[in-house]
């Protein structure tokens, strides 16, 4: 028996269908011409090469949203359905889907089988396969890095939490298994008034993702139904400082004072657990010892430029020590003196009111206060606070707390009227898949100050790509007698997703350092070095800040498209082996295929791993000294070389000697990339600025080239409402010539009225002359 309508099955949570507080009012119910229903199977068609397959005994089929997949009311792609002999076959243009039921669930059926369309990549999938049984998955992310020496990301083989299988293979396609998982209900809340999670009814539920090698169209495809990954706020693309150390409110001063005196860039302060009361290691009030009026930290930082954050640890609960701990009782129906925990009211995260009081009564205020994103540091186990429902583990406390911090200003908007047009955005671990929507990442404690650990974050942070989670960030410090380690570990957190400096502890209490002691004791301040090694520091940041435009750029494509700045090779060369790692399980990062990796699509980034080997101590601490030897694979095309401007072309492997100053960046042939002035006296707060002065260089190699430059007001949802503007750059070039021109089209508050442009042609002799606008212009 085929039917067409998904109204002839019955299907539970339809009145859940449409999410209230996401980004969009994402719709989870399909379209019902794009659902096909055999029996007590359902097949539903998301897209050209997605496929859902569900079964369910009782004939009753899931449409509430999931946290992998909160929108399935997608435009319906072509496709064609047959019913003979029992046979359903349904095909796309990437793939065709062949059913012959069983006597029961899929399990049985004659044949459930994938195939592809046409000449490709992909190789067939029947049912029973999984991405765990396919020896060709690239991978994808887990939890955390807290305590971890560069575990394998095979999900089958680790034991990190939430550990993800990437949603591309190399065998052109991978499954996504949301059977047993927690739905939303129509509060986009996953539990019911006892606390029991909504459990999908399905007794299986499956997407097959089918994209052979087209790796880039599945992610943008998984986050049609996954929901779109959100532009966070221009700081955030720019450099941070934390420090797990009982910094009070002029300390903190001071540390934004050194950065502004040395000409290093700062845009983002996140405040450790110094900023709350000391009576547990769960708080969400400002410790008055440290911090007497909290608004004058925040207007400090603000008038900077700084955006600030501070950390969180929620296992407690509301304390009793809380300074609104009567309000939370008083909200909550609570006796004070008998609240239901022995600290205060216990930690829940499937009581709907207890959150609510959380956000609203609790964390509020102190975003009130200035507060402008919370680190969210959960280390109490992945079942705390009632989750842990389901058996593996979806429902967890890390992927609720970002979704309910991420989503807090329209929650509150639509339930108390308290409304703010400020981005939501959390700095935390990963949750599970669906947690893109919620980003940016935290990859927690590094396990040591270690040159194989440091060489693990670059394949760690572009395989995460895989599942949309793009944007890691890392502890970046380095051990006080090994200054040159700290140097290659900040040019790599400058070269990733997000920048941010932190020490979780190690550089305090006894700990004694250079240029006292040789001890391998952790730094985390750049300036906190010898001269030499300061400047390299330096340099690092600003290019840093100065790439501000193009890596902000790549944020609104990730926005767009699922892929934004951090690229694994694999995505724009998938027919070379030399862009697959030669293992996924040894030497991650420390050889080309796993430690290079594309920083959008015109710079491919090669860090620096391993040390030059010196072996004099104090060489070491005090003046650099070798130089480390490093392969690099350069693919087909013709490549500039950032630091000399050597130009290579590919496939090729070039075996390189690297200065500790030097960043090895490889910049495509004909590439525009656009950046802004970082200059001494304004380095604080840059990031977040206007584009008064844009800089375009034009690397050689191509007769013609263009780029095009994103810019909103970097702070707020207007984007949303299509409040941004684009800057378009063209140049031809001949033997004699280069035209190049420039125009904006879009508009947004806070928009520059006029701007100054510069043009750099690299590798270039200078100009004999230069006209703007046919005008004879004075060059440099």
């Amino acid at each position: 028996m085929l039917r067409v309508a998904a109204a002839l099955a019955v299907c539970l949570g339809a009145q859940a269908s449409v999410m209230k507080y996401e980004l969009f009012s994402y719709d989870s119910v399909a379209d019902p011409s794009a659902t096909v229903v055999s029996g007590k199977a359902r097949f539903t068609v998301l897209a050209d090469g997605i496929i859902r397959m569900e079964y369910s005994d009782s004939g009753a089929f899931e449409d509430r949203p999931t946290l992998a997949v909160v929108n399935r009311k997608t435009a319906v792609p072509q496709f064609n359905q047959t019913n003979s002999g029992g046979t359903v076959t349904i095909t796309t243009k990437r793939a065709k889907l062949t059913y012959t039921a069983g006597p029961g669930d899929f399990k049985t059926a004659q044949v459930l089988k994938v195939e592809p369309v046409g000449s490709s990549t992909f190789k067939t999938w029947t049912y029973g396969e999984t991405s765990a049984t396919d020896s060709w998955n690239l991978r994808g992310t887990f939890r955390t890095l807290d305590g971890q020496q560069n575990d394998t990301l095979d999900c089958s083989k680790t034991s990190v939490p939430h550990c993800e299988w990437g949603l591309v293979s190399r065998n052109g396609w991978a499954l996504v298994d949301d059977t047993d998982v927690p739905c939303m209900d129509d509060d986009d809340f996953w539990a019911d008034s006892q606390g029991k999670m909504l459990k999908n009814v399905d007794t299986t539920d499956l997407y097959i993702l089918a994209y052979s090698h087209d790796y880039m169209t599945a992610l943008q495809d998984y986050t049609m139904i996954g929901g779109r990954i959100p532009i966070f706020p221009r700081n955030n693309h720019g450099v941070w400082f934390t420090r797990w150390y009982d910094y009070a409110n002029i300390d903190v001063r001071r540390v934004v004072q050194e950065y502004e005196n040395r000409g290093m860039p700062l845009d983002v302060m996140v405040l450790d657990m110094n900023w709350h009361k000391k009576d547990d290691w769960s708080g969400y009030s400002w410790d008055p010892n440290l911090y007497q009026v909290p608004q004058d930290t925040m207007d400090y930082m603000h008038a900077h430029g700084l955006l600030v954050a501070a950390n969180l640890h929620d296992a407690t609960g509301i304390g009793k020590w809380e300074d609104r701990y009567l309000q939370a009782c008083q909200a909550l129906g609570l006796n004070p003196s008998n609240p239901g925990g022995p600290k205060g009211i216990p930690f829940s995260l499937v009581n709907k009111s207890y959150t609510n009081v959380l956000e609203d009564v609790i964390l509020q205020p102190i975003e009130e206060d200035g507060m402008d994103f919370w680190w969210i540091d959960w280390q109490q186990g992945e079942s705390g606070g009632g989750t842990g429902q389901d058996p593996r583990l979806k429902m967890n406390p890390t992927i609720w707390t970002d979704k309910m911090r991420v989503t807090d200003s329209k929650r509150r908007c639509i339930q108390n009227g308290k409304c703010t047009n400020k981005r939501g955005v959390v700095h935390a671990r990963w949750g599970g898949l669906g947690n893109h929507r919620y980003q940016h990442g935290f990859s927690g404690d590094v396990a040591g100050l270690l040159w194989s650990n440091l060489a693990y974050q670059t394949y760690f942070t572009a395989t995460a790509v895989n599942v949309g989670w793009g944007y890691w960030s890392h502890d970046i410090e380095g051990p006080g007698m090994d200054h040159e380690m700290f140097v290659r570990w900040i040019q790599l957190g400058c070269m990733s997703g997000i920048m941010r400096s932190h020490d979780r502890g190690m550089s305090a209490g006894g700990c004694k350092q250079w240029p006292t002691e040789t001890t391998d004791c952790s730094n985390v301040r750049p300036y906190n070095v010898p001269l030499v090694y300061e400047d390299m520091n330096r340099e690092a940041l600003v290019w840093r800040t100065r790439m501000v435009p193009y890596i902000y750029t790549y944020t609104k494509q990730a926005f767009e498209t699922g892929v934004g700045l951090i690229r694994p090779m694999y995505y724009h060369y998938p027919e070379e082996d030399m862009a697959y790692p030669a293992s996924m399980d040894m030497n991650l990062g420390q050889e080309p295929t796993t430690r290079q990796y594309m920083f959008g699509e015109s710079i491919l980034a090669a860090p620096v791993t391993a040390s030059a080997g010196c072996t004099n101590t104090r060489d070491v601490l005090e003046e650099p000294c070798g130089l480390t030897s490093q392969k690099v694979w350069l693919p087909p095309g013709t490549w500039v070389e950032h630091h000399t401007g050597s130009v290579y072309t590919g496939p090729t492997t070039l075996d390189k000697k690297f200065a500790n100053w030097d960043m090895p960046m490889y910049i495509k042939a004909g590439a525009i990339i656009t950046t802004i002035p970082v200059r001494t006296g304004h380095s604080v707060g840059r990031a977040a600025d206007p584009y008064y002065v844009l800089e375009f260089s034009v690397y050689p190699g191509a007769s013609t080239g263009n780029t095009r430059v994103y810019e909103d007001d970097g702070q707020t949802f207007d984007y949303l409402q299509g409040k941004s503007a684009w800057v378009n750059a063209l140049y031809t070039r001949t033997a004699t010539s280069l035209m190049f021109s420039v125009n904006t089209t879009g508009t947004f508050n806070g928009q520059p009225s006029q701007r100054a442009a510069v043009l750099r042609i690299v590798n270039s002799m200078p100009p004999t002359s230069v006209t703007v606008g046919g005008k004879a212009y004075a060059f440099s």
